[in-house]
């Protein structure tokens, strides 16, 4: 299973997708529910990019600032790591401070 994300913006007349962000493997949930102090990441869906920038970018600065920590989640089976989870984390919470207007949209 992996997270499909993307940013999504309202019209008045339809939702647009502005920013396709991709997909990263589920197995490295822990790591970011760890990061985001106790919060999933599909919790996020729905979320205006306005809203959810600074709680992204605060759990991006703490799998930053504890590696080591992070690094010891890693799946055993081999499917996603800290690096690929933090850079995907990094991606989500930088395209939310490009796009404000937008809405996040995670699929899980």
């Amino acid at each position: 299973m992996s997270y499909w994300t993307y940013l999504e913006i309202d019209t008045g007349t339809q939702a647009v997708d502005v920013v396709e962000i991709g997909n990263y493997t589920a197995n490295v949930g822990v790591m970011w529910c760890d990061a985001l102090g106790g919060k999933l990441l599909r919790e996020f869906d729905g979320a205006p990019c306005s809203e959810a920038a600074g709680p992204l970018a605060e759990g991006v600065k703490r799998m930053e600032a504890n590696p080591d920590h992070f690094r010891a989640m890693n799946p055993p089976n081999g499917w996603g790591d800290y690096e690929g989870a933090l850079r995907y984390l990094r991606d989500i919470a930088e395209a939310c401070v490009e796009h404000p207007r937008c809405r996040i949209r995670i699929s899980a």
